[in-house]
């Protein structure tokens, strides 16, 4: 695997982009989004989200397969823009090829970390719907800040998104200390009023 922080994309990568999102889409709905995109409707995503890359406001860090050279993986930072919060980088978009899972997360994670220290933040944030991954952000030394029990619907239903950080310096002391990147699991998450 190669991991790449791009300054810009190429019409190849939006198109691979679209493909790794909508390969995602068809098995799980934790995009944002019910049913691929396809390149009519994901082009002009796509587009934007490049326009942000060239100015500077995300950074995106691509896994590409060494055989073939396709985009199978992908991380969006997005850094605080407000001074008072330039410490704070928000993790999205973080899709991993299904075919792709449990081979790159914990180097592709070491990547996106290092690069998060790197540009000079302490907390990493991120969100993950109840139908998501939470319990593998947990293990990654994530903790629970907040949730929003109407954060998504899907097939008609409300879905509770969670909103999660980790201190940058514990997570690279844990790892310092263990050799692992895997947290033992907090139990201590926010409890919401009904």
């Amino acid at each position: 695997m190669r991991y790449e922080w791009p300054r810009e994309l190429s019409e190849k990568d939006m198109r691979e982009m679209i493909e790794l999102m909508d390969a995602v889409a068809v098995k799980e709905q934790t995009l944002g989004f019910y049913e691929p995109l396809g390149v009519e409707k994901g082009m002009p995503l796509l587009r934007a989200f490049d326009a942000d890359l060239r100015k500077g406001a995300i950074d995106v860090l691509t896994v590409r397969d060494d055989a073939d050279d396709r985009i199978v993986g992908m991380v969006t930072l997005a850094r605080a823009p407000l001074p008072a919060r330039r410490h704070i980088v928000d993790m999205r978009r973080c899709v991993v090829a299904p075919d792709r899972r449990g081979q790159f997360l914990l180097e592709g994670w070491s990547e996106a970390l290092n690069k998060a220290r790197d540009m000079g933040c302490e907390v990493i944030t991120l969100e993950v719907r109840d139908d998501g991954p939470l319990g593998l952000w947990e293990r990654l030394g994530f903790r629970e800040y907040g949730r929003l029990p109407d954060y998504a619907r899907a097939d008609g239903r409300a879905v509770t998104g969670h909103y999660l950080y980790a201190r940058i310096a514990d997570i690279l002391a844990h790892f310092e200390a263990t050799g692992t990147w895997l947290h033992e699991p907090q139990h201590d998450r926010v409890a919401v009023a009904s």
